[in-house]
């Protein structure tokens, strides 16, 4: 947990060093830094399986070895390059990327039993709430007060530091690989159709989550308040982890499609704040829910899937947070541009909870059914609450 909270850190806050690094070192626009850093975003959902797969085939320190090596280039002479070529070289970047939240839920899974996975994943989205509040501040404080080149370096050196210590730990993930002269797993031995469900609440969660970041600093920057951001930002984040604590307490916890409807459903009334006070403590009720509907789409997914593909299952679930956030951003700050708040968080938040509900209907039908033959892990789900 602790190393893992390391590698989130950077994890989260590389967009914001990316973008400040072209826009401070390459006096080039916003535009130009955002375009940088969808790149690394594009190259991180198109790796996030293929590294999963790769987990579960030769092991952590195998895959860790390579990206450790690719990511100390990346780093350390990616700031030397001209624009066209950092934007290139941004993507691959991404590809190379530490997995750090997919070994962490992999390792988790192999190490806590059943029924206190709920608890595990609870504390592991906490963590992430915690990396959320620092990764970013810290790069964009040593951007600030230092450069963005020391800012640049800072978070190639936290990934290097990592990921030696993932490679030296080496968490137990041998559960989740296939003996060496077994058959080679399939698509459709994972990627169920109800496996689709438990990533489309994935999706959901994710636009939640970007889409108020993006509403919630846009209503503010509208209403000349942007210097309390930080402040929303930090409530946000402290509600993340009261619920986190919350849920993680719980014996029975909700389903995870009830969570994710919820927490869009409570992003609605968000827009109607005028304030900036208002707006914080609108945004209260929602944030209770984030860190529990990570959790509980984390462990649906993993415990969906079989022993021999939780990698490239939990890789992919990383690439559907990165789909709910290319599709929450641009769709809350487009209509932040031409409706106002309310409609912002109005679309976004409708948009959560209709996925959410589409897919507990979908779920629920085939579990009437029986499509996909159910397992000892799928039974578990259900009795604990996890999909029910």
């Amino acid at each position: 947990m602790a190393v893992g909270l390391l590698a989130k850190m950077p994890g989260l806050g590389i967009s914001s060093v990316l973008i400040l690094h072209v826009v401070g070192n390459m006096d080039r626009g916003f535009g130009a830094g955002s375009l940088v850093a969808a790149f690394w975003t594009a190259g991180a959902g198109l790796g996030a399986p293929l590294q999963g797969r790769g987990l579960d085939r030769y092991g952590l320190r195998k895959v860790f070895g390579l990206l450790v090596i690719a990511q100390s280039l990346f780093w350390g002479l990616a700031h030397f390059l001209p624009f066209p070529a950092l934007v290139a070289t941004a993507f691959i970047g991404g590809l190379t990327t530490l997995p750090a939240f997919t070994v962490i839920r992999l390792a988790l899974a192999n190490m806590v039993t059943e029924e206190n996975r709920h608890t595990a994943y609870a504390v592991e989205a906490i963590t992430t709430d915690v990396a959320y509040m620092a990764g970013p501040s810290f790069g964009i404080l040593l951007a600030s007060l230092a450069s963005p080149t020391v800012a640049f370096l800072a978070m190639g050196t936290l990934l290097f530091a990592a990921g030696c210590a993932y490679l030296l730990l080496d968490p137990p993930l041998k559960a989740a690989r296939p003996a060496a002269d077994g058959p080679k797993p399939r698509l459709r031995s994972w990627l169920t159709a109800r496996m689709v469900c438990a990533l489309s609440i994935t999706v959901a969660t994710s636009i939640a989550v970007i889409g108020f970041e993006v509403a919630a600093i846009g209503t503010l920057q509208k209403s000349g308040q942007l210097q309390w951001s930080w402040l929303l930002l930090v409530a946000a984040g402290l509600a993340s982890v009261a619920g986190g604590f919350l849920y993680g307490g719980m014996r029975r916890p909700p389903s995870v499609f009830a969570i994710g409807a919820l927490l869009g459903v409570l992003c609605i009334p968000i827009g109607l704040a005028s304030e900036w006070y208002w707006l914080c403590v609108l945004a209260i009720p929602a944030n209770l829910l984030v860190a529990p509907a990570l959790s509980a789409s984390a462990g649906a997914v993993s415990g969906l899937a079989p022993d021999d593909s939780k990698g490239v299952a939990m890789g992919t679930y990383a690439s559907a947070i990165l789909v709910g956030n290319v599709v929450g951003s641009p769709l809350a700050g487009t209509v932040l541009d031409h409706g106002g708040p309310a409609a912002s968080f109005a679309a976004f938040g409708a948009t959560a909870a209709l996925i959410a509900g589409l897919a507990y209907l979908c779920d629920l039908r085939l579990r009437s059914k029986g499509s996909d033959t159910p397992d000892a892990r799928s039974e578990h789900l259900e009795s604990s609450g996890a999909l029910k």
